[in-house]
């Protein structure tokens, strides 16, 4: 045996052991759960779980509760749990729901998920007209000036909220893209409201865009369901047709999601009423 390959014949149970069993105790939970919950349940010392959670949280795959003393699943664990549904094939059950969009209203369909401080495009399936925006899975686009960036934001804490516009510059993509953080406020409040986020040529000129949440049980966003196309086809003012069917593949995906038993605990938790 080199010694080379001797790691990987005799792995230590340390580090990546330790990480997976920190992991997988959180998810297995379907609950915030607090350190001291962690170490007794994985019998690691409590030192050990501290740094452990800290290292996770810096990668988004863990993130604290609201009250800061327990931890959950990170965004960018959901993001890997909801990627692992399209690696099987081009006829993936969740892309079957996007093309079903994009059959129904002939626009192109994108799912997303939050991904610290930016919309992460999942998968994207997208229409036959000459006139779109091509971008692909694992594209990034801002928050501030999309349809599934704005609803993120919509649907985020009022604390979480006010620390990204605190902190985030609110950059000019198009005339049409809000940079005042109260007039954006204002947009978010009505977004929120309808649970329909909306991008009325923001980030692209020419471009609109509609998107819906997809909420577990739990009241907390995992993902998004998009559709953009030109503003010569869609309406804004008229979005009843797009908002049924983003509608229903959200509550397909959210079925797809709990059938393969697939833990949905993104951070977010809608604000109340």
């Amino acid at each position: 045996m080199s010694a080379a390959s001797a790691p990987f014949d005799n792995p230590a149970p340390s580090v990546v052991g330790r990480v997976m069993e920190v992991l997988t105790f959180v998810a297995d939970a379907g609950r915030p759960v607090g350190l001291p919950e962690i170490g007794e349940g994985v019998r690691i010392p409590r030192p050990t779980v501290h740094r452990i959670c800290r290292t996770l949280e810096s990668m988004g795959l863990l993130a604290r509760d609201l009250n800061k003393k327990r931890v959950t699943v990170g965004p960018k664990l959901v993001g890997l749990s909801l990627a692992t549904l399209a690696v099987t094939s081009e006829h993936s059950a969740r892309r079957a729901i996007l093309k079903a969009v994009v059959t129904e209203v002939e626009e192109t369909c994108t799912l997303t998920v939050l991904d610290h401080d930016e919309v992460y495009f999942l998968d994207r399936v997208e229409s036959d007209s000459p006139l779109r925006l091509k971008l692909y899975a694992g594209s990034r686009v801002p928050l501030h000036c999309t349809s599934s960036g704005k609803l993120f934001l919509a649907m985020m804490t009022a604390a979480r909220r006010r620390k990204y516009l605190g902190s985030h510059e609110l950059r000019r993509y198009t005339e049409a893209t809000i940079t005042d953080p109260t007039n954006l406020e204002q947009e978010l409040e009505s977004i929120r409201r309808q649970r329909l986020g909306r991008d009325n040529q923001e980030f692209v000129q020419g471009l609109v865009a509609l998107a819906a949440p997809v909420v577990d049980s739990r009241g907390r966003v995992v993902a998004a369901v998009s559709v953009n196309g030109p503003a010569v086809r869609i309406q804004l003012d008229r979005p009843e047709r797009y908002a049924r069917a983003l509608r229903r593949a959200t509550t397909r995906i959210l079925s797809l999601l709990e059938d393969d038993e697939i833990s949905s605990n993104e951070t977010q938790t809608l604000a109340e009423q």
